[in-house]
């Protein structure tokens, strides 16, 4: 009887701790690398999709303004460069030559002004993105939610 009564309590202990039945049979995803506590409901599921979504779009978005501003700023420095030889060479004496100078150094530095606009821009939506990016790692970062759930919401946005 004690062996009997040392059973039921194992497969008491046991069953408390398994996955409900109806959990068994699906199959489940997570987000990061393991997915731990209670599954996401579809709702949350759907909120998850749509931050992880807009992550990536912002990432994406960030690295082509990234680049931009990177070829911005070397076409910045190559007109330097170009105003640095020309004053070097630049008869002073010459009022034309000294306006056209002047013209082109004032267009340079509309440019550095348009850079620093869009710098300051690009480090704001940085900034912003860094705190959706929390967002997403708090409320989702390894959750685990059943497959079946985000094929219905992927199905829904088309």
């Amino acid at each position: 009887m004690r062996f009997h009564s040392s059973f039921i309590l194992a497969l008491a202990a046991a069953s408390v701790l398994a996955a409900p039945s109806w959990a068994a049979d699906k199959k489940e995803g997570a987000f990061g690398k393991s997915g731990t506590g209670a599954y996401l409901t579809r709702d949350q599921l759907r909120t998850c999709l749509a931050r992880q979504d807009k992550v990536r779009q912002q990432n994406d978005d960030s690295a082509k303004e990234q680049a931009a501003l990177t070829a911005m700023k070397a076409d910045i420095v190559r007109s330097g460069d170009e105003l640095k030889a020309k004053l070097e060479a630049l008869d002073r004496t010459n009022a034309e030559a000294v306006a056209a100078y002047n013209e082109l150094a004032g267009a340079r530095d509309k440019q550095i002004d348009e850079f620093q606009t869009r710098a300051d821009a690009f480090n704001a939506r940085i900034e912003s993105n860094k705190a959706e990016r929390d967002a997403f790692g708090k409320a989702c970062d390894n959750r685990r939610y059943f497959e079946d759930d985000e094929i219905a919401i992927r199905k829904e946005k088309k």
